[in-house]
């Protein structure tokens, strides 16, 4: 079994309820946002959020919400869920094998990583799925075409829409059924003619002194008479007030001046600036302390506030560890683990919490033997994390082979459409096979 924390140090390691909620003190950047929703999308979030719109009524037959945490740099699955029960396992990792007697033990010789705390909890409550040997045909190593292929859904053409798009495409025209929070919307949330919302994280405030305020809000007002494009301006700067005045207390409700600093780690970032987000960039760049906290604590006050959005996505980078590898994971796994450990305790007791399924993912695992440079190269099959109150945890899938390799890779032996025709079928409520391409048996996880 796994070290077990003292009281002292799983205080350190734990946000609490309320401090976790108080990292969306940053709420939505009113202008940035503004810029990326257009005043059509604010007035809508506003009016969901004021009538709390119940989730279903834009298409979902299932009433759950589902939260997608995308990986980039493709994080090293087999020093996350450790086989250190096979000795090809030592033997092929050298020095960057694990040490056994700080993992966190899951049964059938495997265990989590020693900074996987929150995850073995889930794992313990039957919270949390673990889907082993999950990959597509004819790998690809670049981090750009093999994120594409899983966000498209489309290994032998990934330059479409995205999986989720093409289903925003199908079942309905409002964006705000799918939210991103971060600077961009990601390739797996654009359809051909819909694409979701993106919200950065970062403080609700109106530009300038009370002076310019006071003018801005002035400028939200008509008169008999005016130019369509003023009357179209003034009503844009309406609703900007509005969101400012309904969507940032929901946010801003728990605001605490002071938030918990996890272990090793500084103060959230709350800037709101595209560089605190996790750098998408194909390269697996590393992202701003607690990052991933930040963005999940938002989705957690929208939840709370039972705005209408159906599915949610966010995003941690900097696992591209062809170097130094155990500093980084330990680095980054704690993040990812403090972070959806918190969002799911902070909605647990809520209707919406309870139906809440995250998802989390990335690119490609990475090759069984260490490189000389305490790194792991590019990879290939790789493991699926599935969490929420509506899971069915355990393992699924068969785990690869540590010595039937190609290419020094493990070999697939789970398509990743079948993840995503679980989520479609189990979680969003639709067929599958209408936005995969394609009939693929679902996993029994949910």
């Amino acid at each position: 079994m796994g070290e077990v924390l003292s009281g002292d140090e799983e205080q350190r390691a734990t946000i609490s309820r309320r401090r976790f909620l108080s990292l969306a003190a940053a709420g939505v950047a009113a202008g940035g946002a503004a810029g990326m929703l257009g005043p059509v999308l604010w007035d809508q979030l506003e009016r969901a959020a004021a009538a709390t719109t119940k989730p279903g009524k834009l298409g979902s037959s299932t009433g759950r919400t589902l939260v997608l945490v995308t990986l980039y740099g493709g994080n090293d699955g087999l020093n996350t869920v450790v086989p250190y029960k096979d000795p090809s396992y030592a033997a092929s990792r050298g020095v960057l094998a694990i040490d056994p007697s700080t993992v966190l033990d899951l049964g059938n010789g495997f265990g989590l990583h020693a900074a996987m705390g929150q995850f073995h909890k889930l794992w313990t409550k039957g919270h949390l799925a673990i889907v082993q040997g999950v990959g597509f045909a004819n790998p690809n190593y670049s981090h750009f075409e093999s994120m594409d292929i899983w966000q498209t859904a489309q290994p032998s053409d990934p330059s479409g829409t995205g999986w989720l798009g093409r289903w925003m495409d199908k079942t309905g025209a409002d964006p705000l059924r799918a939210v991103a929070i971060g600077p961009t919307v990601p390739t797996l949330l654009s359809g051909e003619r819909v694409q979701a919302a993106a919200i950065a994280p970062g403080p609700i405030q109106l530009p300038g002194s009370s002076a310019d305020v006071a003018l801005y809000r002035s400028m939200a007002t008509t008169s008999r008479g005016e130019p369509t494009l003023l009357v179209d301006a003034a009503h844009s700067n309406a609703d900007l007030l509005k969101v400012n005045d309904v969507l940032g207390p929901i946010l801003n409700k728990t605001a605490h001046a002071n938030p918990l600093k996890l272990t090793g780690a500084e103060a959230p970032d709350t800037a709101g600036s595209a560089g605190a987000l996790a750098i998408a960039n194909g390269g697996g760049g590393q992202s701003a302390a607690n990052v991933l906290s930040t963005q999940l604590s938002v989705v957690a006050n929208l939840l709370l506030a039972d705005v209408p959005t159906e599915v949610f996505s966010v995003e941690l980078g900097g696992f591209d560890t062809h170097t130094d590898q155990i500093n980084t994971q330990a680095a980054l796994l704690p993040q990812l683990d403090t972070a959806v450990g918190a969002f799911l305790d902070a909605i647990s007791t809520t209707k919406r919490g309870k139906e809440t399924v995250v998802l989390v993912y990335t690119e490609f695992g990475r090759r069984v033997s260490s490189n000389a440079s305490a790194g792991t190269d590019h990879g290939w099959a790789n493991v699926v994390f599935a969490a929420g109150q509506p899971v069915k945890g355990g393992f699924y899938g068969e785990p690869p082979s540590l010595t039937n390799l190609s290419e020094g890779n493990q070999i697939y032996n789970l398509d990743f459409r079948r993840v995503y025709a679980t989520v479609l079928d189990q979680v969003i409520g639709v067929d599958a096979s209408t936005f995969l391409g394609g009939k693929f048996s679902a996993v029994a996880f949910v």
